[in-house]
């Protein structure tokens, strides 16, 4: 009996043009985010974060990915406390 290794498919940067567009599995996509494929998908499923749902099998495009990273982003102190103080319109 041989087993077959998968090699792993060639995936782009999703801050490229190709990226942008391309649609990652929860495993690829976690090489670029701070959680696990699992965690991804549980994320997924409560709708925490953005994804696609092709084929019934959860995706993301790297327009995602860019969304999700910048939702983890924390900002300096001093922009925090500049909005704080701005007037509501």
């Amino acid at each position: 009996m041989s087993t077959q290794t998968e090699t792993p498919r060639e995936v782009p940067f999703p801050g490229t043009p190709e990226g942008e567009v391309f649609h990652y599995t929860p495993e690829e996509a976690a090489r670029f985010l701070p959680w696990s494929a699992l965690q991804l998908k549980r994320k997924a499923y409560r709708r925490e974060v953005p994804f696609n749902e092709g084929a019934r099998r959860i995706t993301f495009t790297g327009l995602d990915i860019r969304e999700i990273s910048g939702m983890t982003a924390v900002r300096p102190l001093a922009e925090t406390v500049r909005s704080a103080k701005a007037p509501a319109a």
